[in-house]
């Protein structure tokens, strides 16, 4: 039996506890193993490359000069990594991977052997090789680099062979029998220019506030037949990153909704009902700190993390505990408007037919030169709400600097469909566009207008232009006596799953940006002035929800009226 179907035996009978998406990356294993070599599959898994590898990995003495047993779960990682393997070409079937699992559990290790696996022992291709480890800073991209380094040189005073292939120094590592390096590299994408990595790995991705380094390196990649991009990171305080987008889409492929052959995933994590209980349940800790199965380490580490969770909890700021300790995603935003795993589960997977339905469009302008929205609410059948939005933005000053300002690529989510970037040579936007999406919206979808809910600031013109064509137009005050309690019906709705939407990722960046602010009577607005990163869609469906927050109930107040006034009841 391999080692890598021992892990999964392992996971999948109980004999080690895990997280669900481990539990899920172990059933698509066997699935995986069940259709090897098919028309539909054609990979195939290779017992000879896992020995070779995990007989080379152990070989590597640590940096002290010790020899370092594998876990099973390492060996499981790797035997994945290498020996899954594309029919006909033998090229490695994987050539992306997503590693996650809490610090402290062997990550840099991890990526130093990879990084040795791929200078030394990978033969295609054969000349030139290029190792990269990346972060946001050089220093974090270091670590991984430093750690091979010190393996190698161990390696090389126990072997004369080994010693006469290597020239290792402070910044490179060479194989002069295939001119090939490994080397460390910053966020600066200019350092990025030129290289053709055959393997690369980002680590700490969820500092990433973009893909400028990912895809930089991805391009680089490929003319690569044999090529792989690693990211392996802990979790992070902010969801409005590349790395959260990314584990939202590979958790669908785990949960079989999606699908990418050629993309390994990984992911230790508690899961989410594990969260209230953490103090009182420590075996489960182990789901997110896989190296756990090693009893010296577990014992060490859990009295530390014991320490930090009961001090988090006591000082009621347990989130870098959850993220760090426990690889739960987390937004650390004081005030936090929406936890973002009551957003995640409100998601559906396709829009509905909102064909004919009634419809409160929501609009929020900004300033001509930055981001306006339009958001709209839909009651739908079986009496949830279904919210969408789309936003114009402006440019002034470059897309490039509005980009890194906002921390968000406005270019990919045009491309998605959820924004329109202005054109004009000035940068700012034509309020013309937004009349145009508007109208555009009603008539494609023969939606029952019910009212446009603005906010008055900046909007003259443009209410006065929607204002001839005879709609219902309603001014929504932007005060907590008219919006306190549509936020926290809003928020309740949510929760109860009453309101759904369809994974816009630019209204979910407005709801991870948005935090609340109280008022002496406890009243509640959402807070414009604390964070200058973007909430205006959400702004804009919350003008839509305060008016049409109450449709149901008033659907069923009119239906009990109706029927009064067709009984017996009604008459003398």
């Amino acid at each position: 039996m391999s080692a890598a179907q021992e892990y999964v035996d392992a996971v999948l009978n109980g004999d080690v506890i895990a997280g669900k998406k481990i539990i899920q990356a172990c059933q698509r294993f066997n699935k995986d193993m069940e259709r090897q070599r098919t028309n539909d599959f054609p990979y195939y898994f290779d017992e000879n490359i896992e020995t070779t590898v995990l007989k080379f990995t152990e070989s590597l003495p640590t940096t002290d000069g010790k020899k370092l047993k594998l876990a099973r779960f390492q060996k499981w990682l790797l035997s994945n990594l290498y020996s899954w393997r594309e029919v006909g070409t033998g090229n490695k079937r994987f050539d992306r991977a997503f590693i996650s699992m809490a610090r402290k559990n062997s990550k840099t290790y991890l990526a130093s052997t990879m990084g040795a696996i791929a200078l030394l022992i990978e033969s295609e291709p054969e000349q030139g090789r290029q190792i990269l480890f990346t972060a946001n800073a050089v220093k974090q991209a270091r670590l991984g680099y430093d750690m091979m380094a010190s393996e190698l040189r161990q390696a090389c005073k126990q072997s004369r062979l080994l010693a006469g292939r290597l020239k290792i120094n402070n910044s490179r590592i060479t194989d002069k029998s295939s001119n090939s390096f490994a080397t460390a590299l910053s966020s600066d994408t200019s350092t990025l220019d030129g290289y053709g990595a055959s393997f690369a790995i980002c680590d700490e991705f969820h500092e990433s506030k973009t893909r400028k380094v990912y895809d930089a390196i991805k391009s680089g990649m490929n003319n690569q037949k044999n090529g792989l991009l690693a990211i392996i990171s802990t979790s992070g305080l902010d969801t409005n990153c590349p790395m959260y987008e990314d584990y939202q889409f590979l958790s669908k492929i785990l949960a079989g909704k999606d699908n990418a052959d050629r993309y390994f995933i990984a992911i230790w994590e508690i899961d989410p009902e594990d969260k209230e209980t953490l103090l009182d349940h420590p075996e489960v800790w182990i789901k997110a700190n896989p190296l756990f199965e090693i009893e010296e380490v577990k014992t060490t580490m859990m009295a530390s993390i014991r320490d930090d969770l009961e001090l988090g909890v006591k000082q009621d700021n347990a989130v870098p505990v959850l993220v760090k300790n426990f690889n739960v995603w987390e937004n650390a935003k004081t005030n936090q408007f929406m936890a973002i795993e009551d957003w995640t589960k409100a998601q559906i997977d396709h829009k509905p037919d909102i064909t004919g339905k009634p419809v409160w469009i929501g609009i929020d302008l900004s300033k001509t030169n930055d981001l306006s929205s339009v958001s709209w609410l839909v009651p739908l059948d079986n009496k949830q709400f279904f919210i969408d939005s789309f936003s114009f933005v402006g440019t002034k000053g470059g897309i490039d600097t509005k980009e890194r300002r906002d921390n968000i690529s406005y270019r990919r989510l045009e491309q998605r469909g959820e924004c329109e970037i202005s054109t004009l040579e000035s940068g700012i936007i034509d309020y013309s566009r937004i009349y145009d999406f508007i109208n555009k919206l009603i008539d494609d979808n023969k939606l029952d207008l019910q009212a446009i809910c603005y906010d008055p600031y900046n909007a003259n013109t443009l209410i006065t232009d929607l204002e001839k064509q005879n709609y219902p137009m309603v001014e929504v005050r932007q005060g907590a006596i008219t919006l306190s309690i549509p936020i926290r019906e809003f928020q309740e709705q949510i929760y109860n799953n009453q309101i759904v939407h369809s994974d816009n990722k630019l209204l979910t960046y407005a709801v991870n940006n948005a935090v609340l602010r109280y008022d002496s009577q406890n009243n509640v607005l959402i807070d414009k002035t604390q964070y200058t990163t973007r909430i205006d869609p959400l702004a804009a469906l919350l003008d839509a929800f305060t008016i049409g927050k109450n449709y149901f109930t008033e659907a069923i107040n009119a239906k009990a009226k109706n029927e009064y006034y067709k009984s017996d009841q009604f008459t003398f």
